[in-house]
């Protein structure tokens, strides 16, 4: 029980590495929808983006998901072989 644990762990690192690799272009819209959602009801914190903005964010959004997901299924692969 107590190597199954760690191996569990593990894999879900790997999947969901696996999963944000995989998303990461639908999670960056979703994001961004949420936080264009939050600028339009509070403009005092945030300024609304303008559409190159909204796109510039989107893509930068979508390569941080991948990068976590990369560095997710390394670090659990290079732990499972260790």
């Amino acid at each position: 029980m107590s190597k199954a644990l760690p191996l569990v762990g593990l894999g879900c690192l790997t999947v969901l590495g696996a999963i944000l690799l995989y998303w990461s272009g639908k999670l960056s819209l979703r994001y961004n929808a949420w936080t264009t959602s939050f600028r339009q009801r509070h403009p005092d914190i945030n300024p609304q983006p303008t559409p190159q903005m909204r796109e510039f964010n989107t893509n930068i959004m979508m390569w941080i998901f991948r990068i976590v997901g990369a560095f997710l299924i390394l670090f659990s692969i290079l732990a499972l072989i260790a």
